[in-house]
């Protein structure tokens, strides 16, 4: 009994001890990828390049904890309701109204609807500060098998549309 949990012990060591290493490293490369950045990469691109080490950390932790936990909507769901998520969340920004999606596919239906609606600051270096419409959307999707799952996202309406 005493020999099995030092061996347990153990492998949460050597696990912790990965997981100090695979850090240092991903910190390296975030430098690395950082220092990339150019002035015509988009929000999105950057978000990915930074998005990277964070969902692989992320991943090994999920492991070490023993938890493969989902974190947002889209981790329940696939494509084609992604997609209709997306299409849904896009025009309650727009209207201000609820939207509704039902997939007789795959049997999930979704919902997304402005909780909230302001004015945010614009601070952007070489341009004249100015103000920019931010709505929260609260997205909802009933799964088939009837469990609902939630999540609020907030997004600013840019030059080119919703962000």
């Amino acid at each position: 009994m005493y020999r099995i949990a030092n061996l347990k012990m153990l492998n949460k060591l050597l696990g912790v001890n990965m997981l100090i290493i695979f850090l240092s490293s991903c910190q390296s490369m975030s430098a690395i990828g950082g220092s990339a950045n150019t002035s015509s990469s988009t929000d999105l691109e950057n978000q990915y390049k930074g998005g990277i080490a964070s969902s692989m950390i992320d991943s090994i932790g999920r492991v070490f904890s023993g938890i493969n936990a989902k974190s947002t909507i889209e981790d329940y769901i696939g494509y084609e309701d992604k997609q209709n998520i997306i299409k849904i969340t896009r025009k309650a920004a727009d209207t201000g109204k609820p939207q509704i999606f039902t997939n007789p596919n795959s049997g999930v239906q979704g919902k997304a609807e402005v909780v909230k609606s302001n004015m945010l600051p614009t601070q952007e270096e070489g341009k004249i500060d100015g103000m920019r419409e931010c709505k929260t959307i609260r997205k909802s999707v009933v799964l088939k098998d009837k469990r609902e799952i939630t999540e609020s996202v907030r997004t600013c309406k840019g030059p080119d549309g919703w962000s």
